[in-house]
């Protein structure tokens, strides 16, 4: 029988979710696992969690949103013996799912699917020396993620966030950062800017051709230039309700490398996987390869 560690995050998502919690809890026992259930009780405990208990289980199963599973990650890096990470996404937007291949939304297809899965090896990212899961942002949008009221994204969902980028769409400033990477050098003014290793972050999806390759040892770096124009802030507003990609192609530029360092004037705040990651003047950011593993769908 497989001992599995399940980390849920109560206050992820909608609160119907919690409703399934015993459905979820049975659909991992019908996988024959015996399931120790614990709900984390501060911002980090899924990750403190792992480092406290993970190596005394076969498995660990994560619930929550990008964050929830962004702390997992990275208590898994500082675990003794990492763990293999299984994944039910509750949260708000879900992003980093979709990387994963998962059979549905059902609570209890999910929950199976995190522990009889394919273990897969991810890449990590590393800012400044510290972990994140799937992207680290500046500019604009950036603080909708974390700024946001939980009880706001619980009754609207992702349209929370679309309704409060829409509304700064008027008020963005460019910053001007200088980023190098291998024998190149790209300096200007841009309104975000993100580096990531997914396929999507929110509704941006026009990365090189091919999607990412999320074991490849690369990182994906895209920047959005100034929308001077009403038709290009009409466009974009369009862009982020349809997820069209051709509608960014004037302003949206991306590049793959295994580092980037972005350097600005004046100190610029990140997120990390939607949190705060501080304000940073130099931000090196780059790939640590086979940074974790995560089970896919297939």
């Amino acid at each position: 029988m497989k001992r599995v560690l399940f980390i849920y995050n109560r206050h992820a998502g909608k609160n119907k979710t919690w409703a399934g919690l015993s459905d979820m809890i049975n659909a991992m026992t019908e996988q024959h696992c015996l399931v120790t259930a614990y709900p984390t009780q501060y911002r980090g405990d899924a990750g403190d969690a792992i480092v406290r208990w993970g190596q005394d289980f076969d498995r660990v199963v994560v619930a929550g949103g990008d964050g929830t599973l962004s702390e997992a990650i990275a208590g898994a890096r500082r675990a003794e013996k990492p763990p293999v990470i299984g994944y039910i996404p509750v949260g708000t937007t879900n992003d980093f799912s979709q990387n994963l291949n998962l059979p549905s939304d059902k609570l209890t297809d999910l929950a199976a699917t995190a522990v009889t899965g394919v273990p897969r090896v991810h890449d990590l990212g590393l800012f400044n020396g510290r972990s994140f899961l799937y992207v680290a942002a500046f500019g604009a949008f950036t603080e909708v993620s974390y700024s946001t009221p939980q009880k706001f994204k619980n009754l609207l969902g992702y349209n929370a966030y679309l309704l409060e980028s829409v509304k700064n769409l008027t008020s963005i400033k460019p910053h001007h950062i200088k980023v190098e990477y291998e024998d190149q050098v790209i300096e200007g003014d841009y309104v975000y800017g993100m580096v990531s290793n997914t396929t999507s972050v929110g509704r941006i999806r026009n990365f090189p051709p091919g999607n990412p390759d999320l074991s490849d040892g690369l990182l994906e770096l895209t920047l959005i230039s100034p929308m001077r124009e009403i038709r290009t802030v009409e466009e974009f507003s369009r862009y982020l309700l349809t997820s069209d990609p051709a509608v960014l192609s004037s302003v949206l530029s991306t590049y793959s490398a295994p580092k980037f360092t972005i350097t600005t004037a004046e100190e610029l705040p990140w997120t990390l996987d939607g949190e705060a990651g501080g304000t940073h003047t130099v931000a090196e950011i780059e790939a640590l390869p086979n940074g974790y593993t995560i089970v896919h769908g297939a």
